[in-house]
């Protein structure tokens, strides 16, 4: 009897273990979505309502030595981005022109002026310029958006404890909106 309860008990243990080795194996191999691949996926599912856009991603590059309180570095070369081929002219002019400027380690202190992604990534909050929104015309980032439109939004990372900024989403139309609340709904429920 004893040696029956010993096969019971083994036999049990061994199909815990192949049924954990199997969960184990199927999660080392599902693949994890990169910062990168879902970005590119807000970016196709956008509706541009068939109004001329540019989407931009400013990924959020923290030096290694540097607190990850402390701020980051925005970078956009290399970053995702879509644009409406109508209009494309001033909406890759302006994208050129964020390429061309240098941006500084934006940190808590870290003065942003009207740089919207900037002061997203200082403030962790979302923000918009629409047609109520009056530019400080002395900055160097009003000139470089001109009259456009814009929407920034923080992608945060979820690391158990806590969220990390990994960049910012931008939304630059040709012409302000009276409100991109609709656009916000839109990306939030995307990046979901």
């Amino acid at each position: 009897m004893e040696s029956i309860m010993r096969a019971v008990n083994f036999r049990g243990h061994f199909n815990f273990v192949v049924k954990l080795l199997v969960v184990t194996v199927v999660s080392i191999f599902l693949p994890v979505p990169t910062i990168e691949s879902i970005v590119k996926n807000v970016f196709s599912k956008f509706n541009f309502r068939k109004k001329p856009g540019l989407l931009q991603f400013w990924a959020c590059s923290s030096m290694p030595s540097s607190a990850e309180d402390s701020g980051c570095y925005l970078i956009l070369a290399d970053q995702t981005y879509v644009s409406t081929p109508d209009h494309e002219g001033p909406l890759l002019d302006y994208r050129r022109r964020c390429l061309e400027n240098y941006y500084p380690f934006v940190g808590v202190e870290t003065r942003v002026g009207n740089w919207l992604a900037g002061r997203a990534a200082q403030t962790k909050i979302a923000d918009h310029r629409t047609i109520h929104y009056v530019l400080n015309q002395d900055d160097q980032h009003s000139a470089d958006v001109g009259g456009k439109g814009q929407l920034v939004l923080p992608v945060f990372h979820d690391q158990g404890a806590g969220n990390k900024l990994v960049g910012i989403i931008e939304y630059v139309t040709l012409e302000p909106k009276e409100s991109y609340v609709e656009d916000f709904e839109e990306i939030h429920n995307l990046l979901k």
